[in-house]
């Protein structure tokens, strides 16, 4: 009896008679990184802080919290700016650190 209701167009050649008694196990990827596991680290590209997976390779601070990173990003570059690139809750453009409208 025929596993399928339609034949395929081009069957293979040599088809096997048999399964393979041992086949090689899928290799195994790790699960991607959850947005609870993600790190913040330095992002020079928007003048602050992102929680990205580019992090330099040679660049061992990773923080926990963007305003740990912050807190750590303006002191050693001495601003009171941070801008920050949250890759769990996306925008179109970094964010820039919250301004207070002007009454009009």
């Amino acid at each position: 009896k025929d596993p399928t209701k339609r034949p395929t167009k081009k069957p293979a050649r040599n088809p096997t008679k048999r399964p393979t008694k041992n086949p090689t196990v899928s290799p195994t990827t790790p699960s991607p990184t959850t947005c609870e596991e993600r790190k913040w680290h330095f992002a020079p590209e928007i003048d602050g802080c992102a929680n990205t997976e580019e992090i330099d390779p040679e660049d061992e601070l990773a923080f926990d919290s963007l305003e740990d990173c912050c807190e750590v990003y303006e002191a050693y570059f001495d601003t009171d700016t941070c801008n920050s690139y949250d890759m769990c809750a996306p925008t179109a453009s970094p964010s820039m650190e919250p301004t207070t409208p002007s009454p009009t």
